[in-house]
């Protein structure tokens, strides 16, 4: 029996499944939330400052809610029957998610992930990109793995620090829960990314570098300025300024520390090293003009 859920978990009926992407996603034909909000409630997340969160949050504050888009798979797999018949599945390049963890806690009991992953194995696009944090992931290895060359894990590693992770993103998995995630889905054969997003102060570039060039197919890098869509001005808007100064790392706009880790990165993997919005693009721009993603 379902337990009687807060009013912070209340399922709203999903009216679409895919949306078209624009912005930072450019690139990407479609992007996929199975839930509204993100219980993970990281400091730096800038979607608290987006249109999603002021229009759908209930009442509530960012990192309090994640109302699940009851009937999400059921739309997805009517909208992907539907490109089919216009022989347009090639074509499409789908992100999920890109404001709410597909593997947040509420997906244990929810499971619109998994259903959304069993549609999309039923009628595979060109390319799904499923990004997360969570090591919840592991259960639905079948079906990412079902999904081939189509479909990348991309998960979110900001740092090798997990001090640094607890003070800016307690309630996230730890640094070595992700790492053992990473490690699992790669010897399961799946194609991996690591999505360094933001990058978060860390250990060496030699340390950092080497345990994600172990770990990933693909690596991005990404900065506070280069990454909220708005040069920083949404991160100014979070508690990373303040954090930053109670904790003494010095001024939270500055990228040298992600860039040297990008160049270290890039020197030993090529264009397999991303930076930025170019480096979580990548796959759909080889994608949509016809070229192997793996490469």
């Amino acid at each position: 029996m379902m337990r009687e859920m807060a009013s912070s978990d209340t399922p709203r009926p999903a009216s679409t499944a895919l949306h078209p992407t624009g912005g930072f996603l450019t690139g990407f034909t479609h992007s996929l939330q199975p839930y509204i909000g993100c219980r993970f409630g990281c400091a730096y997340c800038y979607v608290r400052e987006s249109n999603v969160h002021r229009f759908f949050n209930g009442g509530f504050a960012w990192g309090e809610y994640a109302f699940p888009r009851q009937g999400v798979d059921e739309k997805l797999a009517q909208e992907l029957a539907c490109y089919q018949r216009k022989g347009q599945l090639d074509s499409l390049s789908i992100f999920c998610s890109s404001s709410t963890d597909p593997y947040q806690g509420a997906e244990r009991e929810w499971e619109l992930t998994r259903r959304c992953l069993q549609a999309f194995v039923e009628r595979p696009p060109g390319l799904l990109v499923v990004q997360t944090r969570g090591p919840l992931v592991r259960r639905d290895f079948d079906l990412l793995a079902a999904l081939g060359r189509r479909c990348w894990l991309s998960m979110t590693l900001e740092t090798d620090r997990d001090e640094v992770r607890r003070a800016l993103t307690p309630r996230c998995p730890s640094v070595h829960q992700r790492v053992q995630t990473i490690r699992a889905a790669r010897d399961a054969g799946l194609n991996v990314q690591v999505a360094v997003s933001p990058c978060l102060p860390y250990s060496t570039v030699d340390e950092f570098g080497s345990l994600l060039a172990e770990l990933g197919q693909r690596v991005v890098v990404d900065s506070y300025i280069s990454g909220d869509g708005q040069g920083g001005k949404r991160t100014a808007r979070t508690a990373i300024p303040a954090e930053y100064a109670r904790l003494g790392w010095g001024a939270w706009q500055g990228e040298e520390a992600a860039r040297a880790l990008y160049r270290w990165l890039h020197q030993r993997m090529g264009e397999q090293a991303g930076w930025s919005q170019a480096g979580f693009t990548h796959l759909a721009d080889r994608q949509s003009t016809g070229q192997s993603i793996h490469q």
